[in-house]
């Protein structure tokens, strides 16, 4: 993401969408009530110089909308927000943007510090290189790619491999194999022009796959970092992040700094330094005894929750603001939402 023109005086912010990411975090930034400018599409009536059916065409034109509605698409990478008219042609009727990668817009509203933060950390995060984590047992591996908003997994391989007794057929079922998932790594990393590759997977597997690489010369060797892991599937991607392992190949990636926060808010509710939900929360900021708040994005277009979140910065608290589309997450919004560790223990 990348500022072309800010006026906070005015309430406006125009900025240019890079990637996926930006789109996931405009969807916690645009809401109900802001005004929206951009380039978008309409339908509008044809008529040909012959005689036949009009047909509708879809022409470029300029708009201004109100939000009433925002929608974030992984699937098409697509973020679709819908309001009424209020510049530009036919004022008064709907109207729905649908912002892709590369697309720019103005936001003009009364904008929060939650906001001006998230833009900040999608700034930050557009710098910061996605990682691929492949989790390999015989005949099975898993693809996930890291984002900062959570996980996707775009492809995955398997292939019958034959038993211990045929050695002939196992050899050459298991190079087939590993040249099937070096040719899935190169054309993900042209991709998404990635800069580090985690393989992951219980047992010797894994390290059978690098020996391959080392004996094909494959230059994709340089990207990889191995991690050990307990099971396989996307049981073993999860276990990687928590471990820990993403942060050993990128610090500021920002799921794996998530994960391991909640972790962190997890033990110390346990320990009884931690608390959760909004009555818990509210008498811990009558003590001052909040160190660290975590609260899930979309909570933080609740008001109330919001207000727990100023007043906790007011006390000099780190906030962390955690992704709903990941484990961490979903295990924060299970106990309400939001949480925090503590200074010192309250009653």
């Amino acid at each position: 993401m990348k500022i072309l023109h800010k006026e906070l005086d005015k309430g406006v912010i125009k900025l240019r969408v890079d990637n996926a990411d930006d789109l996931w975090h405009l969807s916690h930034i645009v809401e109900s009530g802001d005004l929206l400018f951009g380039k978008t599409y309409r339908k509008e009536m044809k008529k040909s110089d012959k005689i036949r059916s009009e047909k509708l065409e879809r022409v470029p034109v300029k708009l201004e909308i109100m939000v009433e509605k925002i929608e974030f698409s992984k699937d098409v990478i697509r973020l679709r927000a819908t309001g009424v008219i209020t510049q530009g042609e036919e004022v008064g009727s709907y109207h729905t943007f649908n912002i892709d990668e590369g697309s720019t817009i103005t936001i003009t509203k009364k904008w929060k510090n939650y906001q001006l933060e998230r833009i900040d950390r999608a700034i930050k995060d557009t710098l910061t290189p996605k990682i691929l984590i492949i989790c390999i047992e015989e005949g099975d591996a898993d693809f996930g790619i890291i984002t900062q908003y959570g996980v996707d997994f775009p492809v995955s391989v398997s292939k019958s491999i034959a038993g211990k007794h045929e050695t002939s057929s196992r050899d050459k079922d298991k190079r087939e194999f590993f040249a099937e998932i070096s040719l899935k790594i190169i054309e993900i990393i042209q991709k998404y022009n990635l800069k580090t590759v985690i393989m992951a997977g219980p047992g010797f597997y894994k390290d059978e796959f690098i020996n391959y690489l080392k004996e094909s010369k494959s230059e994709i060797l340089n990207n990889i970092v191995t991690e050990n892991v307990s099971t396989g599937g996307r049981s073993g991607i999860y276990e990687c992040i928590k471990r820990g392992t993403l942060e050993k190949a990128q610090k500021d990636l920002r799921i794996s700094i998530e994960t391991n926060a909640v972790e962190r808010l997890l033990v110390a509710i346990l320990k009884n330094d931690g608390v959760y939900g909004i009555k818990a929360i509210e008498k811990a900021l009558e003590y001052g005894a909040i160190s660290e708040l975590l609260i899930v994005d979309q909570y933080l277009k609740k008001n109330e929750f919001e207000a727990l979140t100023e007043k906790s910065r007011e006390q000099r608290a780190s906030v962390h603001v955690i992704s709903s589309e990941h484990d961490a997450g979903k295990k924060l919004e299970g106990i309400g939402g939001i949480g925090a560790i503590l200074r010192f223990k309250i009653d």
